[in-house]
């Protein structure tokens, strides 16, 4: 499955793509648009250059360790 098809369906069904994550990701929507982040920026990695192409990975690199390491909300 493609990062990018795993951050729509993460982000539309609210639930982790790839079993083996389920458990480690704490908020699935986040690493969800995490993922789309990544697979945007390395789609237009021929485009893009340098100095836009490593800050958009590293934005979606941070939202999906923030997805595994943060407390879920509590729904208040």
């Amino acid at each position: 499955m493609e990062v990018g098809t795993a951050g729509v369906w993460t982000i539309v069904t609210g639930r982790v793509a790839f079993p083996w994550l389920r458990r480690s990701v704490r908020r699935p929507v986040v690493w969800g648009v995490g993922t789309l982040v990544m697979a945007g920026a390395l789609a237009g990695a021929p485009a893009l250059p340098f100095t836009a192409f490593v800050p958009l990975l590293m934005a979606g690199v941070a939202l999906v360790g923030f997805a595994q390491v943060s407390r879920p909300s509590n729904g208040a």
